[in-house]
């Protein structure tokens, strides 16, 4: 199938956004592209080191750039980091240039896969002095009305694989 725009997968930190958006891409035939991985590269350094010397405005700033790449090319998935959403012109851009789904799960499933996924700890800093569990509870509620506002769909993550994930957005994208 040709696709004439983007599939963006929005979500927080942990809720399968990149594993999903391969899956997607090999069911689908489209490349899929990691907003995060294309900061690293274009830093030479993970994402809890840019935060670490340059600060979180410097990140966000190489994230709408990363944003604008991705969306430069032809039609792909385009997995964001989780805060990717916050800044409006990333927001105006994402509405503007695709379909968006936001990939769902609760604080304590954003917790325990967070903490299975030992790259997590090593590439991603901590937001705030919280624990792991009340940081995403506190982030989830700045975050959650903003996820919703820009999805054009929703998945329930809880309890199912990429590849469930994957076949619940083919079925919304009538390519079941």
């Amino acid at each position: 199938m040709a696709f004439s725009s983007h599939l963006f997968l929005i979500g927080y930190r942990g809720s399968g956004k990149t594993s999903v958006g391969r899956s997607l891409s090999n069911r689908l035939g489209i490349l899929s592209i990691d907003t995060d991985a294309l900061v690293e590269q274009k830093a030479g350094r993970t994402i809890r080191q840019i935060f670490e010397m340059d600060g979180e405005p410097h990140f966000r700033h190489l994230e709408s750039e990363a944003i604008v790449q991705a969306i430069a090319s032809s039609p792909r998935i385009i997995s964001l980091g989780g805060g990717a959403v916050l800044r409006d012109e990333n927001a105006t851009l994402i509405k503007r240039s695709g379909k968006t789904i936001w990939l769902r799960a609760s604080a304590k499933t954003l917790a325990a896969r967070m903490a299975d996924d030992p790259t997590t700890a090593a590439r991603r800093p901590a937001l705030s002095k919280l624990s792991v569990y009340d940081e995403i509870e506190q982030l989830l509620g700045v975050r959650e009305p903003i996820y919703r506002q820009l999805a054009d769909f929703t998945v329930e993550t809880e309890g199912k694989t990429p590849e469930t994930i994957a076949d619940e957005i083919a079925i919304w994208l009538n390519l079941e």
